[in-house]
């Protein structure tokens, strides 16, 4: 009888366990940004009203971001060439802990840009007042455009 009360709790419990383990959907780590097909996505998206063309990864990193070349295992780097606030990067780097570091370097890109523009280009202000500026995994991504919806739906497809 003391059995058979044990195995009527155990069983619910076991259950509950089993639950719970199969809505885990396994690891909860995001895979990293890919940063030729990202940022290809985005161009694609017409999201910028300005043309963009492609950085080297050592001016990025080093004139631009201030990132340590050395921690960058991929990058896709566009910026305007009309001197507005459109921006795109993706960024693969060598660990968590490296693409944290990436991440507060292109949130002070933004900051910088906005002293920089608000006295001469103030109207590109607010595109980098809705900067899109993360992290997944080992990845970072900025992207200032002028369609941030647009670029919103490209990430959401991605992911």
């Amino acid at each position: 009888m003391y059995r058979l009360a044990s195995l009527r709790l155990l069983l619910p419990a076991l259950a509950l366990g089993l639950l719970l383990t199969a809505c885990g959907g396994g690891s909860s780590a995001q895979q990293p940004y890919d940063p030729a097909a990202v940022s290809q996505a985005l161009l694609d998206s017409d999201a910028f009203s300005e043309p963009l063309e492609e950085m080297d990864a050592d001016t990025a990193c080093g004139a631009l971001y201030r990132i340590d070349a050395q921690s960058v295992t991929g990058c896709a780097v566009y910026t305007s060439l009309t001197a507005g606030a459109e921006e795109l990067a993706v960024l693969t780097l060598s660990g968590e802990e490296a693409a944290k570091t990436a991440l507060s370097a292109l949130e002070q890109r933004v900051a910088d840009q906005k002293e920089a523009l608000r006295s001469y280009q103030p109207e590109e202000v607010a595109k980098l007042d809705q900067a899109i500026v993360k992290q997944q995994g080992n990845s970072v991504l900025l992207v200032v455009a002028a369609d941030q919806k647009a670029v919103q739906s490209v990430l959401d497809t991605l992911n």
